[in-house]
């Protein structure tokens, strides 16, 4: 039997594990993510859109 060749998306997707994956979608940090409700957004980035997307208390 012949190996199966890998396609080259999943090749991409297994390249970042881990914290690499979730990265600020505003500055890409990787630290300090706030991944509640889907946001990926770092606390820093969080302060200042925070208000503007619905969040009283922060």
């Amino acid at each position: 039997m012949g190996k199966k060749k890998v396609s080259e998306e999943k090749r991409l997707k297994l390249k970042f594990k881990g914290k690499g994956l979730r990265k600020c979608k505003f500055c890409g940090n990787a630290r300090g993510v706030i991944r509640k409700y889907g946001l990926y957004v770092c606390r820093r980035c969080f302060r200042e859109i925070g208000e503007s997307i619905g969040f009283r208390k922060f």
